[in-house]
């Protein structure tokens, strides 16, 4: 038999859905590899399957079918996207009906099945996932089809700020502001990543940080926000050890925790952040809702605001669930909130008293390497990169094709910028050129490239690309890719790499 696989690998690539509906009361969520190997579960279903935690070592799902001739019919409604009605048989014996859909995700030997069940005869527990899930497929299309506007314009912003900056280096004061102002334009694609791995079950790539630093970088930044009514007290442990995570996705979570805990206060109050180390011990880990012990860090956040009603408790981490709907509230907030510590193998609990406040608490397991500050370092323009090449410029929207233009120009290239598919035709067929730089490259525009490289066969092509996307390949053709936004450093590197490549 195959080994099972890894935890890793479950938390990774099948725990968006188990991460969605840990807590549901109506919803059961179960991951299976191909061979039938349980991958994880919510809460809901390893209650009934008997499984002591999310990583549940060899079971196999087929075991608990009443009908072992279910399994069949399990991989057929995966194959066909069909709905299902089985019978599983819990850890006591006792049978019982389910109804669904099974979702599979992944190729080849990472291929897995996900079924999101509920009790068979519970028609309106069905419908309530099944608005769930539309209302999932909704954010995620709806987060793909602005991230790129919003790239585009997290580009010009953060190009423009360079371009300024260099006019204004020797003026420290001002060149600060203007750095401070670079790296928040920096910091907000990373934001967008995080929404596109949250609402698109999209893979991102994290490094480690210090979460004191990040709570105390913030602290500017908060007490603006928070107001003068607010009391904001910290108490943040030095030396506390690395967590696996983004800057952006810490500065995210601890905002959203932060403009919850105002919300909750009315008049004057006290807003407490804390980050401390904390020792696990293996016996606690079960009731921390943790799957083992260790070293962790916790970050904190505790208010004195009106509190969360106990019947409202168990279910705040729910997706598009809001106790202040009448404010606004989207009920995002805490569950990318739980996503992050769960994402990072940790685990995020509230605890509120009505009339006292409320804690929510972030455990996350403290790693063993050194961390990485993600806010790059501001490279003065003498210490970049430059050219004299020819370079034509495709970008549909204006502003950033100004900004690639002036940036290139800066850079000492020769540019040329054209609106549409024939304009850089003519452009290249003009006189030699070396490069072309196209904004985005859609199945529609493979053809562009094949007829440039047509027209100069020793031509290099960059294609931009959304922050956590990937472009269309070209056939026979090889592209260097740009992520969104990007700054004077990453254009600078990118192009002379592509001119400086092995020639095509």
């Amino acid at each position: 038999m195959p080994q099972p696989t890894s935890r890793k690998f479950a938390e990774r690539h099948a725990g968006f859905e188990i991460a969605m509906l840990e807590g549901s009361s109506v919803v059961s969520v179960v991951a299976v590899s191909r061979d039938g190997t349980i991958l994880a579960a919510n809460t809901r279903m390893r209650a009934f399957l008997g499984l002591a935690e999310a990583g549940t070592g060899a079971k196999r799902f087929p075991d608990y079918f009443a009908d072992p001739a279910a399994w069949d019919a399990w991989c057929e409604a995966a194959r066909s996207r069909r709905s299902i009605e089985l019978e599983l048989r819990g850890f006591d014996g006792t049978a019982k009906s389910f109804r669904g859909d099974v979702l599979v995700e992944g190729e080849g030997a990472n291929r897995r099945m996900i079924g999101i069940l509920v009790d068979g005869g519970d028609a309106k527990a069905l419908r309530a996932a099944a608005q769930h899930s539309a209302r999932m497929e909704a954010l995620g299309s709806l987060t793909a089809g602005v991230a790129h506007d919003f790239n585009n314009l997290l580009t010009v912003l953060v190009g423009n700020l360079y371009l300024v900056g260099e006019e204004l280096r020797e003026r420290p004061r001002v060149f600060e502001k203007l750095k401070a102002a670079r790296d928040a334009g920096k910091r907000g694609t990373e934001l967008i990543k995080q929404l596109m791995t949250f609402a698109r079950r999209e893979e991102v790539s994290v490094g480690t940080v210090d979460p004191a630093k990040v709570v105390g970088d913030l602290l500017p930044l908060l007490r603006r926000a928070l107001g003068s009514r607010i009391t904001l007290e910290t108490e943040l442990e030095e030396n506390v050890g690395a967590v696996r995570a983004s800057v952006a996705q810490l500065e995210s979570a601890v905002v959203n925790l932060a403009v919850n805990a105002r919300d909750a206060i009315e008049g004057k109050g006290r807003i407490a952040i804390g980050v401390s180390a904390v020792d696990v011990a293996e016996h606690e880990a079960p009731l921390r809702g943790l799957s083992r012990g260790g070293r962790y860090v916790a970050i904190s956040v505790r208010d004195t605001g009106a509190g969360v009603a106990p019947e409202a408790l168990s279910r705040v981490f729910e997706p598009f669930f809001s106790t202040k709907r009448e404010r606004g509230g989207t009920g995002l907030g805490l569950s990318m909130v739980r996503w992050l510590a769960e994402s990072a193998g940790g685990r995020a609990t509230i605890d509120s008293v009505v009339g006292q406040g409320t804690t929510v608490t972030l455990l996350l397991p403290r790693q063993h390497v050194e961390t990485v500050d993600t806010i790059e370092k501001t490279m003065p323009l003498s210490t970049l990169p430059t050219g004299t090449e020819r370079v034509v410029v495709l970008a549909v929207d204006a502003d950033l094709r100004a900004t690639i233009h002036q940036t290139l120009e800066v850079l000492g290239y020769r540019v040329k910028v054209a609106t549409g598919a024939e304009d850089l035709l003519a452009a290249v067929a003009a006189e030699p050129t070396d490069l072309v730089v196209i904004d985005g490259l859609g199945r529609g525009d493979v053809d562009i490239v094949i007829r440039a490289r047509a027209l100069r066969p020793k031509l290099r092509v960059i294609v931009t690309t959304d922050a956590g996307r990937q472009s269309d390949r070209v056939t026979g053709v090889e592209t260097a890719a740009l992520a969104k936004p990007f700054t004077l450093a990453d254009l600078s590197g990118t192009v002379r790499r592509a001119l400086d490549a092995e020639k095509p």
